[in-house]
């Protein structure tokens, strides 16, 4: 969205965009480009990734109700947001920047720590990772087009860890499979075509990292001010839709 936002905002003002037909790098080009890419290498790391996973039995989460197999899905959720205080705010930030550590992993690694807690010791935890800005080289920041995909984040922890000990793990995990977040979710899907229901997509994780601020929320075209709005949609039951 930031990158059409840009060109629009650059068109606005400067009555052009500074593109060349004949040297940048289109959507199109991508989309021939990842046809044409060389998949073996990324199809035997999640082959190896997800090897003897039980990728169709969900986690022992505890629930309040519990859903019948073959009960419809409206697709409807509930969002809930809270506040860490700014004690542990500063706690957590002064934590990931002392050991040279991303936020993004840090938060991965406490969220594996809950459903650790949740699941009365489950040591193989694996889920749906978003990846809604899938631009992994250079060339691929400024061009508009569909960047999202959804990925398994298997996390295999030994409860005998440290906390530094299982900080670095995910570090290695979420790197490993961010490298090879090109690969389709469907053709991972088609490694294990004995699965009926893939459970992992039940439970999933995002890192999003902004700014709680109406300035920061609107979006300056020219002199107009643009302010995001809240929309909801329908998808099909069986369809595989991620949302950033």
């Amino acid at each position: 969205m930031k990158v059409f936002l840009h060109d629009l905002n650059q068109a606005y003002t400067a009555g052009q965009l500074l593109y060349d037909d004949n040297t940048s790098l289109r959507y199109l080009d991508y989309a021939v480009i990842e046809q044409q890419m060389a998949m073996t290498g990324a199809s035997m790391f999640w082959l190896d990734a997800l090897h003897d996973c039980k990728l169709d039995q969900p986690l022992s989460l505890p629930f309040d109700r519990y859903r019948l197999a073959n009960e419809h899905r409206t697709c409807y959720a509930t969002s809930i947001s809270f506040d860490f205080g700014q004690d542990l705010s500063h706690d957590f930030l002064i934590h990931a920047s002392s050991n040279n550590i991303s936020l993004e992993y840090l938060t991965f690694a406490i969220y594996f720590i809950f459903l650790f807690k949740l699941t009365n010791g489950q040591t193989d935890l694996c889920l749906a990772m978003n990846i809604s800005n899938n631009r992994y080289k250079d060339e691929l920041k400024s061009i508009i087009g569909l960047f999202e995909n959804v990925i398994p984040l298997r996390c295999q922890l030994d409860s005998h860890w440290c906390f530094h000990q299982l900080l670095e793990h995910v570090q290695e995990i979420t790197a490993n499979s961010m490298k090879y977040s090109y690969f389709p979710l469907q053709r991972i899907l088609d490694q294990h075509p004995h699965i009926l229901k893939y459970a992992f997509l039940d439970t999933s994780l995002e890192f999003i990292s902004f700014i709680n601020n109406n300035v920061n929320n609107a979006t300056m075209i020219g002199d107009s001010q643009l302010v995001p709005a809240f929309f909801s949609f329908n998808i099909n039951e069986d369809e595989i839709q991620s949302v950033s």
